[in-house]
C-alpha cells in the first residue's frame, strides 16, 4: 500500500514538472514568436497590445520559473519556499498539515457576511454639549481601554477613540 503511494507521488510530481516545462516552452514559443514578428516590422501589429501581452508573458514567465525550482532541504515530509524580497523562507511540514486538515461528513452552515456583523455599537454623544461635557460623554461611550499582550489597543477601543476623536473635530469646527 505505502509502495504504490509512493509511486502515485512520485507520478504526480512528474505530471507536474511536465505540465511546468509545458507551459514555460509555450510562453516562451509566443514571445519568440512576437518577437519575430516585430523584427519582420509586420504591419497587423498593435504596439499598445504588443507591449501589455509581452508584459504579461514575461510575468508569467517569471512565476513559472520560480514555481519550478527544487530546494535542497524538500521531501515527502517537507516543502520549502523562499521569501522574495527578504533573506527568510518558509519550510511546511506536511504531516503537521495533514494533522491540521480535518474532512468532516457534514457540511458547515455558510451565510454572506454583512457590515452588520462586525458593526460596533457606540451611542452619539451631542454636540451641542460643552467641551468637557463632550469629553466626559465620550469617555462613558469608550468605556475601559483594552490593550493587547503587545500593549497597543484592541481593535474595538481602537475604533472608538478614532470615532469620538473625530466627533470633537467636528464639533470644535462648528
Amino acid at each position: 500500500m505505502f509502495c504504490v503511494a509512493v509511486e502515485e507521488d512520485q507520478n504526480l510530481r512528474q505530471m507536474r514538472d511536465m505540465s511546468f516545462i509545458e507551459e514555460l516552452l509555450k510562453t516562451k514559443g509566443i514571445l519568440q514568436l512576437l518577437d519575430g514578428k516585430l523584427k519582420e516590422g509586420a504591419a497587423d501589429i498593435d504596439l499598445i497590445e504588443y507591449s501589455i501581452a509581452t508584459k504579461m508573458l514575461e510575468q508569467k514567465l517569471s512565476i513559472l520559473t520560480a514555481l519550478n525550482v527544487s530546494v535542497e532541504g524538500d521531501n515527502d515530509d517537507r516543502v520549502s519556499f523562499n521569501i522574495f524580497g527578504s533573506n527568510k523562507s518558509i519550510v511546511i511540514d506536511k504531516a503537521k498539515l495533514r494533522e491540521a486538515i480535518t474532512i468532516q461528513d457534514t457540511p458547515v452552515v455558510e451565510k454572506q457576511a454583512t457590515a452588520d456583523d462586525i458593526k460596533i455599537n457606540m451611542p452619539e454623544v451631542s454636540f451641542d454639549l460643552s467641551e468637557a461635557d463632550f469629553l466626559e460623554g465620550a469617555a462613558t461611550a469608550i468605556g475601559e481601554v483594552k490593550k493587547t499582550a503587545r500593549k497597543t489597543l484592541e481593535k474595538e477601543t481602537f475604533i472608538k477613540v478614532f470615532k469620538y476623536t473625530g466627533d470633537f473635530a467636528k464639533m470644535k469646527n462648528k
